[in-house]
């Protein structure tokens, strides 16, 4: 499932990227050679960026990717890198908790906003907060359960 997850975010992530670029090249080169503007360029990038973002995120987080003090960290023994993780691990929970629980509010205040050219609501492009939030909710409770269980039990199983 992990996996599952990690690749299809990572897919995700990189051709809205490849997109933005493409769509960004396309917008400059219609521009300046041919003096014609693609309208619906800027209303496009903006959904891709948002979700390249967004996945990217999912991304960082099944990976374990994101910034760290690793030398830090592999000075402690097995115990302290353990607690390190859990604590670590409890403290972003809990941020993406409130991410989630307020990802809904705003979804709901933008809900009457449409992009200018696309139509598109802006609604269905912060739609992604909730999904990837919960996603990174998800795996960060079941990478945390095995650290709070060695912990409580002293089992080998949890490693840092």
């Amino acid at each position: 499932m992990i996996k599952f997850l990690d690749k299809l975010f990572s897919v995700m992530s990189g051709v809205s990227l490849v997109a933005v670029f493409a769509i960004a090249f396309m917008q400059v080169v219609q521009r300046y050679i041919f003096q014609i503007s693609i309208q619906w360029a800027p209303d496009a990038i903006r959904i891709l960026f948002v979700y390249s973002v967004f996945t990217g995120m999912c991304v960082g987080v099944l990976r374990k990717s994101h910034l760290n003090i690793d030398v830090l960290i592999h000075l402690l023994p097995e115990r302290g890198r353990v607690i390190i993780r859990a604590v670590s691990n409890i403290l972003v929970i809990i941020f993406l908790s409130f991410v989630f629980k307020e990802s809904f509010p705003f979804i709901a205040a933008n809900r009457d906003q449409m992009m200018p050219y696309l139509q598109y609501p802006m609604s269905y492009v912060y739609g992604v907060f909730p999904v990837c939030v919960a996603v990174m909710l998800f795996y960060l409770i079941y990478d945390t359960m095995p650290a709070i269980w060695h912990l409580i039990c002293g089992k080998r199983g949890a490693k840092a």
